[in-house]
């Protein structure tokens, strides 16, 4: 062998090893952390913007932090034991509500970074905000801040003559001129600012009747990209601000700038043209440490919203530069909650870490943390008899009237509600009767008192009880006879003709037992077959926003503790709704309660009627009001029921700390 031959042998095969330690070195176990629990399925997401389930706000809630953060708030239920909790400071050290009702002001902490050491400032929260409402981030609670002026309006991509616009030029990073665009909508391209003087239309294409909604629906979406927008441009000041009245010249802004039969050769390409949500009255950052926030109008339960993850802080230095997703990989990410993201190893489990950057570190106790992914309830309860883990929130219901024994058992109420999502654009669910006939079909007695065995209460109605200062109406009744006779007035009498339908459910015992009980059920009542589909946790999220099923499993666990949070999920074309079902006077009944914040009985009523609207029209299937039913390892201090199940870590300490 020559020597250069030999040399560049000896050379690669040196590489090879090192990347075969490297590679190797990924593989090795961690060694066991201070605590661990069962967190359900692998999250899908990490983003506070695009997570929905559970699995992924134990992570969220705990590695990242807003202004502000739910905390206990007085002595524990007497009866349940549950544990009250309140928005309290974060972020924000304080804040002060106007008399009105409508503007808040936070004060800052000076002492607040990131986890790189990054400082946060007032500005991270408009730029946060504004991520959370950009249309192109789909972030599923985007409504939660409509109440904000012209959160709504940018959100939905809704603009009109006279509004005061932000035109977005097609020059982001990975932009192709003249061709396909980013796929990331942060960083931003240039920002033109103005009035917006003239939308310029072609002709609306016609639409044959035999169309479908959704081949129309993308008629019409390819029609608008053709739209020319005229627009009075304003120029920007140094501080960012904007003078509207000071117009610089007149420019023209088209999504489809080459191709549109009523563009010309100075329109400018651009991503979209929106209101101007971060330039105008909603937030103000008079400097780094103070934020204020205005509404449309007194919104009650305003502090418990920046109490939950979709309103905390995302990191603009860390997101600008890696992209979506790729910003949330444990070797990139950054937080600025009380623990950090350390090791993430798909289907198996995240590895947390204190956040020694973190405000309040010297108060957070336990350094490691980690969330096991595990969907089944045997398992986690082995791994938790046999030390492995020190919670466990999902035991096996068949162990349940053993557990309920014992002491370190917690089953508590909880402001939450199991149920079926049904799609009502397929036949033969778009059919009311059908789905109250389904409903009053199924006995959730057997399910509650033979399957779920925790002390779940059957529900006929959507809001659960406990509420304060709400009354929720009565509810539909089980009756087998009324749903006999409602099928057969919608055409199928005795299930003759009802074609099979399938339920979707995600990976988990519970759900595929409480599935197989309302498949021999509605069989045996009325006569309708049901096939059962499971998917993983990802693939069910995506069929269910698509609206790609027939029935589909799913819960709610109250953002906060107010009906809204209930209601507002079936709002038309809701990024929750994903059922296809719409009432106008249900939608107007929302936003008559939205505007109604200084009276609060009032308020209460329009919501009891817009939930009697949706019990009588039946979109979704209730099933039960859950219960949480935690096993934890006596040696944990700090760890108690609360009304949504949420546990803060940071408030952990175990026993042998204190020694």
């Amino acid at each position: 062998m020559p020597p250069e031959v030999r040399r560049a042998f000896l050379m690669l095969a040196g590489i090879v090893a090192v990347a075969m330690v490297v590679w190797a070195a990924r593989f090795q176990p961690l060694p066991p952390a201070d605590f661990t629990f069962q967190n359900g399925t692998d999250p899908k997401t990490l983003d506070p913007h695009r997570a929905t389930g559970q699995p992924e706000s134990r992570i969220i809630f705990n590695v990242f932090a807003g202004l502000l953060q739910a905390l206990p708030d007085g002595p524990p239920d007497a009866e349940t034991g549950v544990q009250p909790m309140s928005a309290q400071p974060s972020i924000a050290k304080s804040f002060t509500v106007s008399e009105d009702g409508k503007t808040y002001t936070f004060d800052l902490r000076d002492d607040a970074v990131w986890s790189d050491g990054v400082p946060i400032t007032s500005e991270d929260f408009r730029w946060s905000w504004t991520r959370m409402l950009h249309p192109e981030t789909l972030c599923q609670y985007s409504f939660q801040l409509y109440q904000l002026p012209h959160a709504e309006a940018y959100n939905t991509g809704v603009v009109k003559v006279g509004d005061r616009v932000e035109a977005e030029l097609w020059d982001r990073p990975d932009d192709v001129p003249g061709g396909d665009s980013s796929t990331q909508n942060f960083p931003r391209g240039t920002i033109r600012y103005g009035t917006l003087v003239e939308i310029r239309k072609p002709d609306e294409p016609t639409y044959p009747d035999t169309m479908s909604n959704d081949a129309r629906e993308k008629a019409e979406a390819a029609w608008k990209e053709d739209w020319v927008y005229v627009i009075d441009v304003c120029d920007v000041a140094e501080d960012g601000s904007v003078d509207w009245d000071d117009v610089s010249g007149q420019e023209t802004f088209c999504i489809n700038a080459a191709t549109s039969p009523v563009a010309d050769e100075e329109t400018q390409a651009t991503h979209g043209v929106l209101v101007a949500f971060d330039k105008l009255e909603a937030i103000e950052t008079p400097d780094p440490q103070t934020l204020i926030v205005r509404l449309k109008t007194p919104v009650p339960y305003f502090p418990d919203l920046l109490a939950y993850y979709p309103t905390f802080l995302v990191p603009k230095h860390c997101i600008e530069e890696f992209g979506a997703p790729l910003w949330t990989k444990d070797d990139q990410i950054v937080c600025n909650g009380p623990y950090k993201i350390e090791k993430r190893l798909l289907r198996d489990r995240i590895r947390l870490r204190k956040n020694e950057k973190y405000f309040d570190a010297d108060q957070v106790s336990i350094e490691t943390i980690d969330a096991i992914s595990t969907e089944s309830g045997n398992t986690a309860l082995n791994m938790y008899e046999t030390g492995q883990l020190e919670w466990v929130y999902d035991p096996p219901s068949l162990l349940l009237d053993e557990l309920r024994t014992r002491d370190d058992f917690h089953p508590a109420p909880m402001l939450s509600v199991y149920f079926y999502r049904i799609n009502v654009k397929r036949p033969p669910m778009d059919d009311v009767r059908v789905r109250r006939a389904v409903a009053m079909a199924i006995d959730r007695d057997q399910v509650v008192n033979q399957i779920t065995k925790a002390g779940q209460i059957p529900a006929y109605r959507l809001v659960p009880p406990g509420m304060a200062g709400y009354q929720s109406p009565e509810g539909f009744k089980p009756d087998i006879e009324e749903a006999r006779r409602l099928l057969a007035e919608a055409g199928y009498p005795g299930g003759r003709g009802f074609p099979k339908l399938t339920l979707l459910y995600n990976t988990q015992q519970m759900h595929r037992a409480i599935a197989e009980v309302l498949q021999q059920q509605l069989l045996n009542s009325l006569n309708i077959k049901i096939e059962l589909q499971n998917m993983e946790w990802g693939s069910y999220l995506d069929k269910v926003d698509q609206i790609n099923y027939d029935i589909a499993r799913a819960g709610w666990i109250a953002d906060f503790a107010d009906p809204t949070t209930f209601l507002d999920l079936w709002v038309t074309d809701g990024a929750q709704n994903s059922t296809g079902w719409s009432n106008k006077r249900f939608d107007e009944l929302l936003q008559e309660a939205a505007v109604a914040g200084d009276q609060p009985e009032k308020r209460m009523q329009l919501l009891a009627e817009a939930e009697q609207i949706w019990i009588d029209e039946m979109p979704v299937i209730p099933m039960y009001f859950y219960v949480s039913k935690n096993l934890i390892k006596s040696n944990v201090e700090g760890f108690f029921p609360t009304p949504q199940d949420r546990h803060p870590l940071h408030l952990l300490r175990l026993k042998e700390d204190k020694e």
